[in-house]
This record gives C-alpha cells, structure tokens and sequence, in this order.
C-alpha cells in the first residue's frame, strides 16, 4: 500500500493564486517562482496536483528564489480523481484500501516518467541547470524514480515517504534505491517503517553510503501524509509543517544554491 494505517485522510485545496497553470508537450502542472538556474519538481501525494497544501507547499519552495513545478502525473485518475489526478476527495485509504493497488498500477513509471521527462526539458527551456525534487508519499517513489531517470537531478526531500510503493508494480525498492544518483532528505511520520525510513532503515543507510548528505528525521507525533493534508487546526500539526519545511528549505539551500 501507500499510506500505512492511520494516515491522513484528503484534505481540500488551499486556494492560491501565486503561480499559474501550464502545458508543454503532453503534461500539465503548475508553475511558481520566478525563472532560476535552480529548479524544484514537487511531486504531489495520491490525491493530486491540487489537493491539500500541495501548492501552497511549491510556492513556499518559490519564495526562496526557486522556480518550482507540480505535474499532473497520476492518470488515468480513479473516479476522475481530484481535479483529473489521482484519486477522488472521496476515497477513503482505510475502507477501500484493497482498490487501491489495482489502480495505482494502472499509472507505471512507464506512463509517468515521459511526462517527467517533457517536464525537464521545459523547465531547461526556460534556464533551468540543475533540478531539486520533493515527494509526498508516492511522490516519494517518483523522486526516486526522477533521480534514476535524469543526472540533473541533485538532491531529493521526502515527506512522509511511500518509496516503497514500487512493490506494488512489481520491483523492489532497494533494486529502484541503488539506480538513486543524489544524497536525500527523509521525513518519515509516526506510522512510517523505520526499517526503511529510520537512521539504520535500509534507504538511507544504502544513500547515505554513496552520498554522505543523505538524512532522515523522524516526525513521531505526526500521521502519514501531515505535510501536504494534515489538519492545520491543530497546533502540533502547525509546527510540524514549518519544521519540516525549515529543514528542507535549509537542505535546498546548502545542495541546491539559487544563482
């Protein structure tokens, strides 16, 4: 599966209005910041280019000087998804979880990874030269899968990570975690596997071997999926976001300089 039990259900878009829709060549996404030699793809959780702070979360990325990109990856969508990606707002992981690995399936890398790939290429159209890469759960797995697919890509965050959704279509995570080409940056929540995500877990102690700028910090009081949908009523919740987001920020910042 994706999300482990207890994770965090959908949440509504957060409305913004700072960046602007886009396509190029086969994929849609949502473009914020001002153009830089420093890019940042955000590869969004199951729910979708927009939901949650998903886009709140890339213009934040933005105001620290980085043109930031959220592709529409997650298709077909389930039931039309949330706004055409990924899944409806009505999906419940823990009812209807056995439906899940059937459709996720049905969106391989195989599908996703030309539309990173046209991504790219017009992110380096407009100036880009190197590439930081952010994932939410399944955009976990895609920040993986980015890395393997393209040099440029320098460095990876990872909030509440699912990387090893690739058993699901099949590989295994540790075989898709050696073709890995960049130090990341894991934040694995309270129901996260620590023999994956934690400092002796498998990921990061095979990174960290190739890549000493490779991370992980635990956000034990926090559900899978608080990033990008966790309920901001709630102080602890609050916190751990600008926490979270201070780190990769400072990380970005130290491996992925703005010129």
């Amino acid at each position: 599966s994706c999300c482990p039990p207890g994770a965090t259900a959908y949440l509504a878009a957060v409305p913004t209005t700072v960046g602007s829709l886009k396509e190029s060549n086969g994929v849609e996404f949502y473009e914020t910041g001002a153009a830089s030699s420093a890019a940042i793809i955000l590869f969004p959780d199951v729910w979708g280019w927009n939901s949650g702070r998903t886009r709140a979360l890339a213009d934040a990325f933005a105001a620290g000087g980085y043109r930031v990109y959220v592709p529409k990856l997650l298709a077909p969508p389930l039931e039309g998804g949330t706004d055409g990606d990924g899944l409806p707002p009505t999906f419940d992981m823990g009812a209807r979880g056995a439906e899940f690995g059937p459709w996720i399936k049905t969106v391989p890398w195989s599908s996703v990874g030309p539309k990173v790939e046209a991504l790219l290429a017009y992110a380096r159209a407009a100036g880009a030269t190197s590439f930081g890469a952010v994932g939410c759960c399944w955009g976990g797995w895609a920040v993986f899968q980015a890395s393997a697919l393209d040099a440029g890509v320098k460095c990876g965050v990872i909030f509440h990570p699912s990387c090893h959704i690739e058993g699901v279509y099949g590989g295994d995570v540790g075989e898709l975690c050696g073709r890995v080409r960049c130090p990341v940056y894991f934040m694995p929540a309270g129901g996260d596997s620590p023999d994956l995500y934690g400092p002796a877990g498998s990921l990061v102690t095979t990174l960290a071997a190739k890549f000493p700028g490779t991370k992980t910090k635990l956000f034990a009081d926090m559900a899978h999926g608080w990033t990008s949908r966790g309920d901001a009523a709630d102080p602890a919740v609050t916190r751990d976001v600008e926490l979270a987001m201070t780190e990769a920020k400072a990380y970005f910042a130290e491996l992925l300089p703005v010129a």
